[in-house]
C-alpha cells in the first residue's frame, strides 16, 4: 500500500482539493472588497479609533492570512499520507484530529469567513440568499444558529462531540467505514470546534456574547475536558481501539498500548497549546482593560476635583 496517494492516485483527494480551491477564490474575491472598504474607512478616521468603535472592523490583511493557514491545515489533515497512516497508528490519528480541532477551527473563525464569502458571491447569489434568509425556513435556520452559538450549548457540544467519537465502539466503527469517518467523525469535530471558538474569537458578523471572564471560563472548560479525556486514554491498561491491535503482531518494538499512550500524550500536550495561547492573550487583554478603566476613573475624579 502506497501511503503517499489515495485510492485514486491523488496526494490530496480531488473533491477536497477542488472544494478548497473554490472556497479560497470566493474568500479572496470578497476579501478584496473588504480591504477596499477598510482603506476607505481609514481615510475618514483613525484606524485605531475605528477598531475600538466598530467591532466588525479589523485588520483584514491578517484575517486573509489566517484563512490561508486554516485551509492549509485542513489540506494537510486530509492528505493521503496523514489519512493512510491514521488508519495504522493512533498517534497519527490524534494529530489529524488536532489539526482540525485546534489549528484549522480557531484560524478559520479568526478569518471571519462569512463576510468575505458574502461579498465574494455574485449579486444574483446574494439576492437569492437574502430571499432565503427572509423566508420562514430561513428564520428557523437563523434561530437554530443563534441557539447553537449560545455559550452553554456550544461548550456542551464540544464536550459531547469530542468524547462520543472517542468511545471505542464508535471510534472503531468510524475507522473501518470511510464515509462515517469523514462525514460523521471529522465533520462533527469541525462543527463543534467552530462553534466553540466562535465564543472566544470575534468573527463578524456572528454575535459575540461573552466578556473576558466568560471567555476565560470557556477556555477552562475546554482544557479540563481535553485533559480528562487524554488521561482516560493514556492510563488505560489495555488497547482501547481494536483496529490498532495489529501493531502487536507486526512489531515487538512498538505495541498498540504504546501507540495509544503516545497519542494520549499528544492530545494532552499539543492539544492544550492553542487553549493556553488564548488564555494568555485573554488574561493580558482583561488586565489591560481593567487598568484603562481604573485610569479613566482617576482622570474623571481629578476633573471633578478641579471643577469644585
Amino acid at each position: 500500500m502506497n501511503i503517499w496517494v489515495d485510492a485514486n492516485g491523488w496526494f490530496i483527494p480531488l473533491p477536497i482539493l477542488l472544494s478548497c480551491l473554490v472556497l479560497e477564490l470566493l474568500y479572496l474575491r470578497g476579501w478584496r472588497v473588504l480591504i477596499q472598504q477598510q482603506h476607505t474607512r481609514t481615510t475618514r478616521a483613525s484606524a485605531v479609533a475605528k477598531r475600538e468603535n466598530d467591532p466588525a472592523e479589523g485588520n483584514w490583511y491578517w484575517r486573509g492570512i489566517f484563512f490561508l493557514i486554516a485551509l492549509f491545515a485542513f489540506l494537510v489533515a486530509a492528505s493521503a499520507p496523514v489519512d493512510n497512516l491514521s488508519a495504522r497508528f493512533f498517534w497519527v490519528h490524534m494529530i489529524q484530529h488536532l489539526l482540525l480541532l485546534i489549528v484549522m477551527a480557531p484560524l478559520l473563525v479568526a478569518s471571519a469567513p462569512l463576510l468575505p464569502f458574502w461579498w465574494g458571491l455574485p449579486t444574483r447569489g446574494r439576492s437569492i440568499l437574502t430571499g432565503v434568509a427572509s423566508s420562514s425556513i430561513g428564520q428557523i435556520l437563523l434561530r437554530a444558529a443563534r441557539w447553537f452559538l449560545h455559550p452553554v450549548v456550544a461548550c456542551a457540544l464540544l464536550f459531547v462531540g469530542t468524547w462520543i467519537w472517542h468511545w471505542p465502539t464508535l471510534y472503531d466503527y468510524a475507522l473501518t467505514h470511510e464515509n462515517i469517518h469523514d462525514w460523521g467523525e471529522h465533520l462533527t469535530f469541525i462543527v463543534v470546534s467552530l462553534l466553540f471558538w466562535a465564543l472566544i474569537i470575534p468573527s463578524p458578523p456572528l454575535p459575540f456574547r461573552l466578556g473576558y471572564l466568560g471567555r476565560l471560563a470557556g477556555i477552562g472548560v475546554a482544557i479540563a475536558q481535553n485533559f480528562f479525556l487524554a488521561m482516560l486514554i493514556g492510563f488505560a491498561q489495555v488497547p482501547l481501539y481494536i483496529p490498532y491491535i495489529h501493531l502487536i503482531a507486526t512489531t515487538h518494538a512498538f505495541s498498540a498500548l504504546l501507540d495509544q499512550e503516545i497519542g494520549a500524550s499528544i492530545m494532552w500536550t499539543l492539544g492544550d497549546v492553542p487553549f493556553a495561547i488564548a488564555l494568555n492573550v485573554l488574561v493580558q487583554k482583561w488586565l489591560a482593560s481593567q487598568g484603562s478603566e481604573s485610569g479613566s476613573g482617576v482622570v474623571l475624579q481629578t476633573q471633578q476635583h478641579a471643577d469644585v
